[in-house]
Order: structure tokens, then sequence, then C-alpha cells
């Protein structure tokens, strides 16, 4: 099959990773797959690094005739018979395509409201189909919007479990930024925008710290198109005094050794992600994960303990036997086989 995707956003984060890797693997078996994108985007230079085959044209505007007739000229010459698109402006850029006889699949993998009725009118009749990163996002679609659940499938998001299964080198991250095997290490991965909630983590950072004082946090990641938002983050740390105890590292590839080396991974998310790609990563990595919100939260972690809440109302009450979870090589392992038992019903994986 040829699948051509199409990626209008100019900054990089968990989504167009993922269309990297979801490509790269097609490629990678049998099928022919290609991603369109900005030539001066974020998504061209990271997805360059992946190795990811990339078609470069500027995709401006919602409604640009131009770069629809490229785009369907392409699908003429190179025999495409899927277009998947991820946001607005790549769905209204190839509707045209769609109504011309190309199969559109639209995926949906935030959580915001899609707004107003011309927007859920793609929709409804603008596709071939819905990949719905969550269960919440179909509800929404069939309850608010009408869209016919029938043409929506619930789809989250593929893990490589061999790229993150144990055993990994901890101590190869740790001697990196220079704490030793029995410091408690928490960490916190991906872009950095207000809704992601690093601030909320430095907020509550404090309340980790009185309980014990040895604990030091990383940060792994950069700003989401607006690179001062990670300054941002930066200035609050050393704003609250926490510049020796919380590091920020920039955006990583290893991802792997990150999990091996950090105690819990926090996901402090306030709002619009579905289902964090970390979430899952971090399961077969072997690392506890404590996630604020999550909307698959309930189906697929019935796990006990393994994730705790993050609001700061909750972190007060429960700040004891919250962090208590620094006392765990037993509940690691706990998770781990809890995880390898059920892979069905918490990942999809690349194989």
């Amino acid at each position: 099959m040829n699948i051509l995707y199409v990626e209008s956003s100019r900054s990089w984060g968990g989504q167009e990773y993922r269309t990297c890797l979801e490509i790269n693997w097609l490629n990678a078996h049998g099928h022919q797959a290609w991603l369109v994108c900005n030539p001066d985007s974020q998504v061209h230079s990271k997805a360059s690094e992946l190795g990811t085959r990339l078609v470069t044209m500027p995709l401006g505007s919602r409604v640009d005739l131009f770069s629809s007739w490229r785009l369907w000229r392409f699908c003429r010459q190179n025999g495409i018979d899927l277009l998947k698109t991820y946001s607005s402006k790549d769905h209204w850029l190839c509707l045209p395509l769609y109504f011309c006889g190309i199969p559109l699949s639209r995926a949906r993998c935030i959580t915001d409201p899609i707004g107003s009725k011309g927007r859920a009118f793609v929709f409804k009749h603008g596709c071939s189909n819905i990949v719905a990163d969550a269960s919440v996002i179909k509800r929404e679609l069939v309850q608010e919007h009408g869209v016919d659940p029938a043409k929506i499938e619930v789809i989250g998001s593929a893990v490589d479990l061999e790229k993150f299964k144990p055993p990994r080198d901890r101590m190869k991250f740790r001697c990196e930024i220079g704490i030793g095997a029995d410091t408690p290490l928490i960490g916190n991965v991906g872009m950095i925008r207000p809704d992601k909630g690093q601030l909320i983590l430095v907020e509550g950072a404090p309340l980790v710290l009185a309980e014990r004082s040895d604990a030091r946090f990383v940060v792994v990641g950069q700003g989401t198109g607006i690179l001062k938002r990670g300054i941002n983050v930066r200035n609050a740390i050393d704003r609250a005094g926490l510049t020796d105890k919380i590091i920020m590292a920039g955006y990583r590839w290893d991802t792997p050794d990150i999990y091996a080396a950090c105690d819990m991974i926090v996901i402090a998310s306030l709002r619009t992600e579905a289902s964090p790609i970390v979430l899952r990563e971090a399961l077969p990595a072997d690392v506890p994960s404590s996630r604020r919100r999550s909307a698959i939260f309930r189906k697929s972690l019935s796990i006990g303990r393994t994730v705790c809440s993050l609001s700061r109302e909750t972190a007060r009450r429960s700040r004891p036997r919250f962090w208590n979870l620094f006392e765990i090589q037993i509940w690691r392992r706990t998770v781990q086989r809890t995880a390898s038992a059920m892979p069905g019903s918490i990942f999809h994986s690349m194989r």
C-alpha cells in the first residue's frame, strides 16, 4: 500500500514523533509511505534525523488550492492509496483530494474541543474514517458532534517493546548528570508547553523534597514552537531556588536510557493529550509512572498503585503515601510483571 501522511505543523512533539515511527515501520515492512511537511519546520529537521522519507512543500493555510493541487499531483504520480492527516489544516488541504476519490483517514490525538459545526463537518462528511487515540475522543465525536461510531476506530500509540525492554544500564544517564545510584530520580519527558504541566511539576517539587531532600528531578524536552517556553520553565526553577534539584536535559533521543535511570516518570499534563506515548514507553521500561490524569488511565492501567494523581490537592493530602514510592524495588518488579502479562491491553507493539 502507498500512503501519504500530511503534517502541516511547524513544531515537533509526540504526535509527529509517532507519525515518523509509523512511516518508518511501514517502509521497512513492504509498504511505501511518505511524510509531507513544511521545509523550514522542526518536523522536517527532526524527521530527517529519524531517516523518515520526506516530501517538502509549503503548507500555509487551510484553504490553499495550489498546495492541494501539488498534493493531488504527488498522489497521481505515486499511486497513493490512502491519505492520512492529523490537524484541521492538514485535513482541509486534503479535502479536495478526498472529494476526487482518494481515501482519507483522519487521526485525532487530542481532547481539545473541536469547536464550530464547520470543523465537525470534515469529521462527519470529509473523510473515509477516523483513527482516535483514545476512547474519550470517540465519545466526544459521537455524543457531541453526531459522527457515526462505525466510522471511528480507537487505536492507541504503538510502542517498540524491544527498544524499551530492560535490562538497561541504569547508571549511564545518571553518570552524565552527576548523581549516584541511590539518589531518587524523578523524570518528566515531553515537549515543553503549558498543557504539559512542567510548571506544575516545578511547583510541586518542594512537596517531594520535604520528604526526601536527596531527590532530584530531570525535565527532558524542549519548547514546542516557541522555544522560550523552555526558558519559562528554567526561570521558574530559578525563582523557586531549585537549580541544584531540577535538571533540564533538553531534547534527547536516548529516552530508554533515561527511563532506566529514573525511579519514577511523572506525566503532569493538564489537558489536550489523550494517550501520551511516554506512559506506554515507561511501563515496558520497568519504570513506575505517575499520571495526573489520562484518558487511557482507567482502561489500560488497573495496576493498583502504579499510577497516582498529581493534582495539587491530592499531592498534599497523600504526600506520605505517594512519595514513599521511592521504596519501590519490589513494586517496580510488580509493574513489569503486570505489564508483560497484559501487553494486548496496554501496548500496540510495532512488530
